[in-house]
C-alpha cells in the first residue's frame, strides 16, 4: 500500500481507491474509466473525479494524467509518483527506526548528524522514558571524525590514550566504531602483546590521534572476531571454553526471555532450576553475569572458574 503526502489516511473508500490508482500508475499501467468503475464498484463519473483529484494534486508539479484512446489515462512522469509517494512498509520501518532513536537523547541524535528539529521531535514524542542515560556524554567530535576517516580510508594511526595513566600506541589499525554498554569504542589492532594486539579503546579517553601515510588491509580473522565477539571482555585469537551455570527458579524466567551472551543455550530445565551452557574466551565474560545474579546462580563447571569466583568473593568479604 502507498501513502501520498497531502491525502488523509482515513478509512475512506475514495482515499483507498485513489491510492490503488497511484499504485497502478507507478507500475506504468493505463487507468481505464470503465474498467476501474467495475473494479471499485462505483460509477464512471466517480472514477473521473478520482482522475480530476489526482490532476489537481500533481498540478503543483506542472504534471497531469494524459488521456489516451478508449477512455483511458496514463501518467508519463512516473518518477514524480516515486518521489512523492511513500510505500507504507517503508514508512512503518522508518517509524520503528525513529522509535529506536527516541531512546537516545537529543544531544546524541544531533551528534550523529540528525537535523536538530527532527531530533527534538523524535525525543519529545513523549513515548519513551529512559531512566538511565544509555549513552555517555561529551563525545569528542574532532576525535570521532578522525577515526571515521581513518577507518574509511584504512589509515594507520598513532594514538595517545589516557583512561588513567597515559599510553602511546603506534601502528594502530582502526577497524570499527563500536557502541556497547552505553559507551563508544574504537576497535583496533596494535603491535603490543595484550589480547594479541586487539583493543577496544574508549573514544572519550583518546587524547590525541594522528593519521600516518601508511594504509593497511584489515585481517580477515579480526573482522570475523568483530562479527562474533560476545562482550568487551572477549579475547582475540583465544579458543572458547565451555561454562555450565545453574539458575534458581526465582530468576530463571529472566534467562528464558533474554540471552545474556549470544552463546547462551538452555540444556536442562525443571521446576527448581534452569541449566545453561555458554562458550566464552575469558573468565570475566561469565563472572560478571554470575556476580550480578548472586545468590540465585551457581557455576557447575569448569572447576577453575568456580574456584576463581570463591576467591573473588572471599577477597571482597575480607575487605568489606
Amino acid at each position: 500500500m502507498l501513502y501520498l503526502e497531502g491525502f488523509s489516511m482515513c478509512e475512506d473508500k475514495k482515499i483507498f481507491n485513489i491510492l490503488k490508482i497511484l499504485e497502478d500508475l507507478k507500475r506504468g499501467r493505463k487507468i481505464c474509466i470503465r474498467e476501474y468503475a467495475k473494479r471499485f464498484e462505483v460509477s464512471e463519473r466517480t472514477v473521473q473525479r478520482y482522475i480530476k483529484d489526482l490532476n489537481c494534486y500533481f498540478s503543483k508539479y506542472n504534471a497531469k494524467l494524459d488521456k489516451v484512446e478508449g477512455g483511458c489515462y496514463i501518467f508519463p512522469q512516473i518518477s514524480l509518483i516515486k518521489e512523492n509517494v511513500i510505500d507504507l512498509k517503508e514508512r512503518e520501518d522508518f517509524e520503528k527506526f525513529a522509535d529506536i532513536l527516541g531512546i537516545l537523547n537529543k544531544e546524541v541524535l544531533e551528534f550523529l548528524g540528525i537535523e536538530e528539529s527532527i531530533a527534538k521531535k523524535i525525543v519529545d514524542e513523549d513515548i519513551f522514558l529512559v531512566k538511565e542515560n544509555p549513552v555517555e556524554k561529551f563525545l569528542k567530535l574532532d576525535i570521532y571524525k578522525k577515526i571515521k576517516r581513518a577507518i574509511k580510508h584504512k589509515k594507520v594511526l598513532e594514538i595517545e590514550y589516557a583512561p588513567d595513566e597515559k599510553y602511546h600506541f603506534t601502528n594502530v589499525k582502526p577497524l570499527k566504531i563500536i557502541f556497547a554498554e552505553g559507551n563508544w569504542y574504537l576497535s583496533a589492532l596494535s603491535d603490543d602483546e595484550i589480547n594479541n594486539g586487539f583493543k577496544f579503546l574508549r573514544i572519550n579517553f583518546i587524547k590525541d590521534i594522528k593519521e600516518t601515510s601508511k594504509t593497511f588491509k584489515p585481517p580477515k580473522e579480526a573482522l570475523e572476531f568483530l562479527e562474533n565477539f560476545q562482550s568487551l571482555f572477549s579475547r582475540y585469537k583465544v579458543k572458547p571454553f565451555e561454562v555450565v551455570l545453574e539458575v534458581d527458579k526465582e530468576v530463571k524466567r529472566y534467562f528464558k526471555v533474554k540471552k545474556f551472551l549470544p552463546s547462551q543455550t538452555i540444556i536442562d530445565e525443571n521446576e527448581d532450576s534452569l541449566t545453561l551452557r555458554y562458550y566464552v574466551t575469558s573468565e570475566d565474560e561469565i563472572l560478571l553475569i554470575v556476580k550480578k545474579w548472586l545468590p540465585f546462580i551457581r557455576i557447575k563447571s569448569p572447576e577453575f572458574l568456580r574456584e576463581k569466583l570463591k576467591k573473588d568473593l572471599k577477597n571482597y568479604l575480607d575487605n568489606f
